[in-house]
């Protein structure tokens, strides 16, 4: 890998982006023909998840030896120390609704150097719609930038990941946000519901058991629109991660 990716954002972010493409056109292909691996309770894994990252890394390791933490699998290569540069990929984020044919699920691929996310790609397959973007980078929607949209605190996503706690206290605890927020979203996916809160869509995203692959990306976008986040746990672990869009 030449120097030049070490140093330059802007060509990382293209390698991410056209990394995405390549899981996300065969995702897009294969919807609606959803291969069961195994299934356990609220925990699913499909074969396009396999497969899917298995393209992803595949473009990321043309042009990159930087190590990958990755859903399927962990760590591929060498760990990242804490001041390394490393690449975080979810190749199916929102399998449980790809495997039903809820067309909501993405690609999520970000930059990370310890626990700051740089820069990310979100792509949504089935709308083609890729988000992407970093710190002094700003966030474009299919390249093109995008604005600061200023809060209205109107729409907040949530969700019960698959380590998350669905008991009616968990349920109770999500609830309470609507003493500051006027709508609650459950889309099934964390990487689109904080793309969509960089974008301006949500207003804020929250969710207690989620894991870093799946909102490494999407934070990275808020904070280019200057969105506040917060992330609680070690980043191999279930983490309680709050991000919104501020003035």
């Amino acid at each position: 890998m030449t120097e030049s990716y070490l140093t330059d954002p802007a060509e990382m972010l293209k390698l991410a982006e056209e990394a995405a493409a390549a899981g996300g056109d065969f995702l897009r292909q294969s919807f609606g023909q959803a291969g069961v691996l195994s299934q356990a309770g609220r925990d699913i894994k499909l074969t396009e998840d396999e497969r899917s990252q298995e393209l992803i890394t595949k473009a990321l390791r043309e042009r990159s030896d930087l190590p990958i933490l990755a859903e399927e699998g962990g760590w591929l290569g060498e760990l990242a120390n804490n001041n390394a540069l490393y690449w975080v990929v979810d190749p199916l984020d929102g399998s449980y609704n790809f495997k039903n044919t809820v067309p909501l699920f993405a690609v999520s691929i970000a930059l990370c150097k310890g626990r700051e996310p740089l820069l990310g790609c979100i792509l949504d397959p089935i709308r083609q719609e890729r988000f992407s973007g970093g710190l002094d980078l700003g966030l474009a929607i299919d390249g093109q930038r995008v604005r600061h949209v200023a809060p209205k605190r109107d729409l907040f996503a949530s969700g019960i990941p698959t380590y998350g706690d669905s008991s009616v206290g968990g349920l109770a605890a999500i609830a309470t946000h609507l003493e500051y927020w006027r709508k609650l979203r459950m889309i099934g996916s964390a990487a689109l519901s904080l793309a969509w809160v960089a974008a301006g869509r949500f207003d804020g995203y929250s969710e207690a058991g989620i894991f870093w692959w799946d909102v490494a990306a999407g934070l990275a976008l808020v904070k280019a629109v200057g969105g506040s986040c917060s992330v609680q746990g070690d980043i191999e672990e279930p983490l309680v991660v709050f991000a919104e869009r501020r003035q």
